[in-house]
């Protein structure tokens, strides 16, 4: 067996235990009775893109929402950033979020009216240390919605979320030393669940004018 370095038995590692979280959120998901299938995708490639959310649907007859969630975090301070670093994080989260709403608004056109929620941060709106890459990334989410819901007619909403309280299997994006920086900070952690209900809430009596939301629980 070759030795990895340790980049790469980080990588690895990593990719296993994602690998992992998708088989457990299916199988819970299942057992609540919900439909759920798995497609991986390069969202940052628009032809990828386009031939996944073809497949989705031919399968279904149709395409009625799509949800961008996509995201990365590299967190040092500016003056410690390189380029490449910057652009890996920015390109994430705005390459994927325009790739994806193109994409949903060929394969609607002329059909039924198309939902796109996009998931931005807290960061976006009032900043956050160590984020000056994912905060633009965001502001820009907001901004890529909005011009797309103008070109296309669409309704588009980017949530600006603040930071969700691990549950069980699924820690999300706070990893323990953040939620304790948090905890310092006096930031509350969003309840899953009610952040659920949140989102549900806004799109079934939000205005459909807005093109973007704050939720969070506590002061920022």
């Amino acid at each position: 067996t070759p030795h990895l370095t340790t980049a790469e038995a980080s990588t690895t590692a990593t990719r296993i235990l994602a690998q992992r979280e998708t088989t457990t959120t299916l199988t819970e998901l299942h057992r609540l009775g919900a439909q759920a299938r798995y497609h991986t995708c390069d969202l940052r490639d628009p032809d990828a893109t386009r031939r996944t959310l073809k497949e989705i649907a031919a399968e279904h007859g149709r395409l009625d929402a799509v949800v961008g969630a996509a995201g990365l975090i590299e967190d040092r301070l500016l003056a410690d950033k390189t380029p490449d670093s910057f652009h890996r994080v920015y390109a994430t989260k705005t390459d994927a979020a325009r790739n994806l709403l193109d994409a949903a608004a060929e394969l609607a056109e002329g059909e039924s009216p198309l939902l796109a929620v996009l998931f931005g941060s807290i960061a976006a709106v009032y900043g956050n240390a160590g984020q000056s890459d994912y905060a633009a990334a965001n502001d820009t989410l907001e901004h890529l919605g909005a011009a797309w819901a103008h070109r296309t007619g669409h309704r588009a909403l980017t949530v600006h979320w603040g930071p969700w309280a691990p549950v069980g299997a699924h820690t999300g994006m706070v990893t323990p030393e953040l939620g304790r920086d948090y905890a310092r900070r006096g930031v509350e952690l969003i309840d899953p669940e009610e952040g659920v209900l949140a989102l549900l809430r806004e799109l079934a009596w939000g205005d459909p004018s807005l093109t973007s939301v704050v939720y969070t629980a506590s002061g920022w």
